[in-house]
Formats: C-alpha cells, sequence, structure tokens
C-alpha cells in the first residue's frame, strides 16, 4: 500500500469517527419504539394483504360506513354530548328549528340527536321552537304527542300546548292539547314531569307514571250552564203548564177566560227555549258542533243578543273549527262589544288574532288582536302564546326593531316559554 492509498484511508476513518460522534449526539428512539414501530409496519402490511377487493368484503365495508354514519349522528345520546341546532331529524330528513310539522294523515317522528323522540299523532300540528345544548323545545299547537325523552341529570325539555308547559327531565308519555275545549291531558308511562301553567299553583303540578290528568283554565264554561236552568226549569214541560194555571183560575166560575191568555204565553216559549236550552247544554258538555248547529237552526242573531260571553266565545270557536270565519268573526266580536272589558272579551280578541294569524297570514292584524288582549289581560292564561305570535307576526312584517323589543319583553317574562328560542334569536340581533 503506498503513502497515498494509507492518507485516503486514514481520511476516511477520521470522517467515520466524526459521523459517528454526530449520531451519538442526536436522540434516538428508544428500543421499545423502535419495536412499536416495526409492530406498526408489519400490521399495515397485514392489513393491506388481506384487504383483497371482493364483492363481499366491499359489502361488509359499506355496512360498517353505513352503521359507523349512524352511529355518528346518534352520538349525542352519551350524557357528555350537548345538542345544538339542526340536531333532529323529520321522518329521516333533517329538521329546522321553528318550522312547522304537520302529521295530516299518518304519524310523523322526530328523532332528536341524544336519542330522544317525539312522535305526533295523525291530525297533529307541531313544531321545535328551541334545541340547545340541554334540551329542547317543542310547541303543540293542536292534537297528540308521544314523548320519550332520554334522562340525564341536566336535562331541560319542554313540551308546550296552550298555556301549559310540560317539563321534562327523562320519561315518556303522551301529551294532548285540545283546542276546542282548551285542555292539557297528560298520561305517563314511565317517569315524571312537572306541569306549569297561570292556573296550576306554582311550582306546578307533578305527574308520575302511571297517573293521568287533564287540566284547563277556562273555568267560565263550567259555570256558565248554571244561569239557565232556574229559568228554564218551570217551562222545561209546557204541556204540564197550561193544566196548573187552569185549575188555580177555574177555582171562581169563569173557567174559559183564563186558558187564551197561558196559550199564547206558552206556545211562545216552547218554540223558543227549548232550542236554547239544547245548544246551552251541548255547551256545558263540550259538544260545539253540535251547539253551533242548534244556534244555526234557531237563529243566530236570536243567540248574539243573548247568550253570556263565555257562550259566545265558545260557539265563535265552535264555527272556528267548523271552519265558518266569518260566522266565528261574529260571535267574537259580539263577546266584544256586549261584555268590553271581561275575560271573555279579552280572549275573543285573542281568537281574533289567532284567526287571522292562521287562517289568512295576515300579520298586522293579527298582531293588533293580540296586542289588543295584551293590553287587556297582560298576565293572562293566554299571554305567553298571544306575546310570542306577536313575535312572529313582527318578523315577519320584517319589522325588526319591534320583533326585539317584542323579543326582550318575552324573556324577561318567560326565559323559558315556548318562544324562548326564537326571542332570544331576535333580541340578539338577528334578522
Amino acid at each position: 500500500m503506498d503513502v497515498r492509498t494509507k492518507d485516503i484511508a486514514a481520511l476516511g476513518r477520521r470522517v467515520a469517527a466524526h459521523q459517528d460522534a454526530a449520531l451519538e449526539r442526536l436522540a434516538r428512539p428508544s428500543a421499545t419504539d423502535r419495536l412499536q414501530a416495526i409492530y406498526r409496519k408489519e400490521a399495515a402490511l397485514s392489513l393491506r394483504a388481506r384487504a383483497a377487493p371482493s364483492p363481499r368484503r366491499l359489502g361488509f365495508a359499506l355496512a360498517a360506513a353505513c352503521v359507523a354514519a349512524s352511529a355518528l349522528f346518534f352520538a349525542m345520546s352519551r350524557p357528555s354530548d350537548p345538542l345544538t341546532s339542526l340536531m333532529y331529524r323529520v321522518d329521516g330528513s333533517p329538521g329546522a328549528v321553528g318550522r312547522w310539522v304537520a302529521a295530516d294523515t299518518s304519524q310523523v317522528g322526530l328523532d332528536f340527536s341524544d336519542g330522544s323522540r317525539v312522535d305526533l299523532a295523525p291530525g297533529t300540528r307541531a313544531r321545535v321552537t328551541e334545541v340547545g345544548p340541554l334540551g329542547a323545545g317543542v310547541l303543540l299547537e293542536r292534537g297528540s304527542l308521544h314523548v320519550r325523552v332520554v334522562h340525564r341529570d341536566d336535562t331541560r325539555w319542554v313540551v308546550a300546548g296552550g298555556p301549559f308547559e310540560v317539563h321534562v327531565i327523562g320519561t315518556e308519555f303522551d301529551v294532548t292539547w285540545d283546542t276546542e275545549a282548551e285542555e292539557l291531558a297528560v298520561s305517563m308511562s314511565a317517569g315524571r314531569v312537572r306541569v306549569q301553567g297561570p292556573c296550576v299553583e306554582p311550582p306546578g303540578r307533578a305527574v308520575a307514571a302511571p297517573e293521568s290528568v287533564r287540566l284547563t283554565c277556562t273555568a267560565p264554561r263550567a259555570a256558565a250552564p248554571q244561569a239557565p236552568p232556574p229559568a228554564v226549569a218551570p217551562t222545561a214541560s209546557p204541556a204540564a203548564e197550561p193544566p196548573a194555571l187552569v185549575p188555580s183560575a177555574s177555582a171562581g166560575a169563569p173557567a174559559p177566560a183564563p186558558p187564551p191568555s197561558p196559550p199564547a204565553r206558552a206556545e211562545a216559549p216552547s218554540a223558543v227555549v227549548a232550542p236554547s236550552e239544547s245548544w246551552r247544554s251541548h255547551l256545558a258538555a263540550g259538544e260545539l258542533g253540535e251547539a253551533l248547529a242548534d244556534v244555526e237552526r234557531l237563529g243566530i242573531d236570536t243567540v248574539l243578543g243573548r247568550a253570556s260571553g263565555a257562550e259566545l266565545v265558545d260557539l265563535g270557536s265552535a264555527a272556528r273549527l267548523s271552519r265558518k270565519p266569518s260566522v266565528a268573526a261574529r260571535f267574537y266580536e259580539a263577546a266584544r262589544h256586549r261584555f268590553a272589558g271581561s275575560d271573555a272579551a279579552a280572549v275573543a280578541a285573542y281568537h281574533l288574532g289567532r284567526m287571522a294569524f292562521d287562517g289568512r297570514g295576515a300579520w298586522a292584524e293579527a298582531e293588533r288582536w293580540f296586542a289588543v288582549y295584551l293590553a287587556e289581560r297582560p298576565r293572562g292564561a293566554l299571554a305567553p302564546e298571544a306575546l310570542g305570535r306577536s313575535i312572529e307576526c313582527a318578523r315577519n312584517l320584517k319589522l325588526h326593531a319591534r320583533a326585539r323589543e317584542l323579543a326582550a319583553r318575552y324573556l324577561a317574562a318567560y326565559p323559558n316559554g315556548a318562544h324562548a328560542g326564537l326571542a332570544a334569536t331576535l333580541a340578539g340581533g338577528a334578522d
């Protein structure tokens, strides 16, 4: 080996020594880490080797993907997962907060991402008014719901029907709002709820399975029919009245003189009082359709001048539910004019607003009537719904300042009410 070759070999050794020293200074993974890396690499190679694209394996993969997608949507059934907007589905399609859902001829199901479910019976109309981190709010316009809420320690669900609110933690129950009788019915299958309302003593009525309750704030309906019986009772049997009068008059000699007068007086009451008694008895039984039919046979003008305020409101509701809005308006307006300042007049104003709202979409007219009700009965049983609908009217009319003002009033008075979600959105400045 010549001198040049020795020098090159020595240079190579020095370079190798410097490289070894540099490598020693670098942070190297431990033996355990290197082994784990080797295992991961081997596992990846094994998976790729087994992943032959056969049709059977492809089908299994698609099925697994579907299961994973379903699990992703319903993962919020775990207590740590909160609800957020739009996290519910209407018969499989995405749902939206504030949108009406109608079950016309068949049941409609609402599936929530916390695992809860609300089924609308045929003929039911409802909407989800709020979806938040702790639960949801559902407004029942009419009909029946079957509600199953998954229990969590901090659940806050509210189902509203008319002036009532059913507060739920975790349970299963049926709730019905009867628009004719203005009555809420709750039937428990499991758990317990608390029903609150203007005619329910605070903190509300607790209802536990298997209990069922019916609640209404319309006490005048039961009391109104009590007035007619004393006046009707003497003439209830017109055939018996003339014989009673004739003997008393025939104590003296002139027996023929009395008969001409009693028949004249007896025939008029028998033609008028009998139908009157009929429609009133139907109202007392909550049979609004039958009562309206009797009134139409008797003559609406006759009843407009003789019915009580509560009866006029009930007959207006009967006509409204029979899709006779012009007839309903006559009864409601008669209650307003004849019984100004009464509860019946205020309720009539609310229903006039409701007809404009639901029947014609006449938002300005509807809000005027709701404002009348709120002015006359600011703490009335229908005040939460009247104020909530007023917010919707202002929003639909694009009166943003008015909507924010009404929303602020609503949140101050009913922070957990059925329209609280909409009010919070508008009060925050959203259009």
